[in-house]
């Protein structure tokens, strides 16, 4: 079975991580689709974005920033007889270290601009690629994962011990949703049953789904739907179990709600 996701080298470092900062998105800067970021929106082809790639002005040393613990419910139904938990909420936020530019207000300079992108109670998009052996020197392109968050900045701190660089720790809270490890650029969906007698009765394997030629089957903006359960069963993640008998058809539906795109697989049952 194939990676869900290149693999990350051992020794992962800052060179891998690729930090974008932009204004919040709209109709023309910063991230119109969080679920789809474009190229040319991370890449501010043309200076119409805004948005920053950011590494050079962050300490990697004080990176504080992601997905936090999500909050948790205690709402049992009338059914339930004891404790019932589920999650709720997401959370994510953190802080960000920024050197301090040696001038404000240049736009030529990356310090510069992103000191102005995150002064207190300005909104932004913050998007980071982690993708495999990609380092921040590489454009965006079609089909990288990232993940891209709403923020807003609440709080800056100016802590300088003597004999370190100076430097500007920001906080930032979620100002909206968050899409975790989606696709770059438009993108179609392609299924891959097993190959061989895929739809025998009574199996149970998995459909994969791969993007751009990389396997995309445990994004968590799948939805795997059949048509008939009396046919053939799937659940999250693409797995299935045939339990028609031959003959019997049914179509599963496998939908992206992050780009709101979807494929369809054809079933015909056939004897185990």
């Amino acid at each position: 079975m194939p990676m869900d996701y290149n693999k990350l080298r051992a020794n992962l470092d800052a060179s891998v991580v690729t930090p974008y900062i932009g204004p919040s998105g709209g109709t023309t800067l910063g991230i119109t689709d969080i679920y789809q970021p474009l190229p040319a929106e991370l890449n501010n082809t043309g200076g119409t974005s805004g948005v920053i790639m950011a590494a050079e002005a962050i300490s990697w040393a004080d990176w504080d920033f992601g997905v936090q613990d999500s909050e948790t419910n205690n709402e049992p139904s009338m059914a339930d007889i004891s404790t019932y938990e589920e999650f709720g909420q997401y959370n994510f936020g953190g802080g960000i270290s920024f050197f301090q530019p040696l001038m404000n207000d240049d736009p030529s300079n990356v310090l510069s601009v992103v000191k102005d992108l995150t002064k207190v109670d300005l909104d932004q998009d913050i998007a980071i690629r982690v993708d495999g052996n990609k380092s921040n020197s590489t454009p965006a392109a079609n089909g990288d994962y990232i993940s891209v968050f709403r923020t807003t900045t609440t709080a800056v701190e100016n802590p300088f011990t003597p004999g370190e660089s100076k430097r500007r720790t920001v906080t930032f809270v979620e100002n909206g949703d968050f899409a975790h490890y989606t696709v770059v650029g438009p993108h179609t969906l392609v299924a891959s049953p097993p190959a061989t007698a895929p739809w025998a009765a009574g199996k149970s394997a998995r459909i994969l789904v791969t993007v751009q030629g990389r396997s995309y089957t445990n994004a968590t903006a799948l939805r795997f739907m059949s048509s008939d359960p009396n046919v053939i069963q799937v659940g999250p993640g693409g797995v299935y179990t045939v339990t028609g008998t031959a003959a019997d058809t049914a179509t599963v539906t496998i939908t992206d709600t992050d780009a709101n795109t979807s494929t369809t697989v054809n079933v015909v049952v056939t004897a185990p």
